[in-house]
């Protein structure tokens, strides 16, 4: 049996057991690789069905059409990206994004949102405010699971003055799929991620066992993930996980990623409350603009980033 069955949080807020069950079912995702599903999240499914047409719509359009939304240079992100690379002496990504920043509101960059389908933008604002709000109550779950106040995650992550940005992800059939990736291995540098999947590809590594491991299709489900910064607020405790995304030379895959970030002069380091008075912060306090830049400049992955802002004598006792 997968790993990844999804978690129904219809009885959240019911009955105590119904909750305890709930919560211990996140505590061991957490525990074991942060990664799990949830189902009766309650993000309607009309916001999602029209999401998923409105992406659909842009990635029907002519490669003109779409270039018409143009990328920005920085760290190519926001706006449109096509990266379709199959080489035998380094795997690239083999896939065709969009990425709108929606939060803060201030910090909107509408050159960079797709002008077509003209529906997409009121699409995209009802879906990520939906998506939000079920982040902020799983960030409750995982805080308290810790011993922590409900808002302690969310609060620690700088709402309200957080960035979020939502990423619409086509990967089209590759003619050589040994010799590329959807998406190269590595970890989420923010703190949670929450992932619409159209088709199976996801794949996460599991340390255990040195595998990697699918994570299935499940309709009306999200893939939620602990990112790098919740790693560093946890003190270690929760960790992100690597994950990559595989080619297919038969199929289309289709993902919807909606990652929640500190906001740029946010500063970030381990909970007090979660730092062993022997042994010390595992990592470093920092403003999360300085995290950006070590990733800008060094371009990397498999977890290496958050490596370097942890403190090496953290683990001596």
């Amino acid at each position: 049996m997968s790993t990844f069955k999804p978690i129904d949080l219809s009885g959240l807020n019911d009955d105590l057991e119904a909750s305890n069950s709930i919560r211990a079912q996140i505590a061991e995702a957490c525990d074991k690789n942060g990664f799990f599903q949830v189902i009766n999240h309650g993000v309607p499914v009309e916001d999602t069905e029209k999401l998923r047409e409105v992406s659909h719509k842009f990635f029907d359009l002519s490669e003109e059409e779409k270039l018409a939304c143009p990328r920005k240079p920085e760290v190519g992100r926001l706006g449109y990206g096509r990266h379709m690379t199959c080489t035998d002496s380094e795997f690239q990504h083999w896939r065709e994004v969009v990425e709108i920043q929606t939060l803060p509101l201030s910090g909107r960059e509408y050159e960079y949102w797709p002008q077509q389908p003209a529906d997409l933008g009121e699409a995209v604002e009802k879906y990520t405010a939906a998506v939000l709000d079920l982040a902020h109550r799983l960030l409750a779950v995982i805080s308290e699971n810790l011993g922590l106040k409900p808002a302690y995650l969310r609060d620690a992550l700088g709402y309200p003055n957080i960035q979020q940005t939502i990423t619409f992800q086509f990967y089209p059939p590759c003619p050589e799929p040994e010799k590329t990736l959807g998406m190269q291995p590595h970890s989420d540098i923010g703190g949670i991620t929450i992932v619409m999947q159209e088709a199976e590809g996801l794949q996460v590594f599991d340390e255990l066992n040195d595998t990697w491991e699918l994570v299935p299709h499940y309709p009306n489900a999200f893939v939620v993930n602990i990112a790098d910064q919740t790693e560093i607020i946890t003190n270690g405790r929760y960790k992100s996980s690597n994950h990559r995304v595989i080619a297919n030379s038969e199929r289309t895959r289709r993902s919807y990623v909606t990652h929640y970030h500190p906001g740029l002069d946010h500063k970030v380091f381990p909970a007090p409350e979660l730092v062993d008075a022997k042994v010390g912060p595992r990592y470093r306090e920092f403003l999360y603009k300085e995290y950006l830049q070590a990733m800008r400049v060094g371009r990397v992955l498999e977890k290496r980033l958050l490596q370097s802002f942890a403190i090496n004598n953290s683990v001596i006792s």
